[in-house]
């Protein structure tokens, strides 16, 4: 083999290694799947809700979700601050009734249509 195609079979193969390395769950995803997996529902499948909300929901959305859907799962005396981090990292003020009482519009609009969509071909939804 001539030096150039072995340079070109190492890029090609550099190459993929970097795309597969894009490939696997968002961390959202993961978190999705973890949640989902706690109910110990053996009809649903886990990684298809997780897979179907990661792909059908805003960024912003993903970012404060478990404050979104979950505000009462932290601890009670971690839950404002676990729950306002979330929505400051989603780029929301806490004390800002309008932008919090946006994103739970946003949420709204965004996660309740998934979900039917998510319990039909997922099996349930979380």
């Amino acid at each position: 083999m001539k030096r150039h195609h072995i340079l070109f079979s190492l890029l090609l193969a550099g190459g993929a290694g970097v795309a597969l390395a894009g490939c696997g769950q968002s961390d959202f995803a993961k978190m999705v799947e973890a949640e989902c997996a706690q109910d110990g529902d053996p009809g649903k499948d886990c990684s298809c809700i997780a897979s179907q909300l990661d792909d059908g929901l805003p960024d912003r959305v993903k970012v404060a979700f478990p404050a979104l859907r979950w505000p009462m799962k932290p601890a009670p005396q971690d839950r404002e601050a676990v729950n306002n981090q979330l929505l400051r990292a989603a780029g929301v003020d806490p004390a800002d009734r309008q932008a919090v009482e946006s994103i739970r519009q946003e949420y709204e609009d965004s996660y309740y249509p998934l979900r039917n969509a998510v319990r039909a071909a997922c099996g349930g939804s979380v």
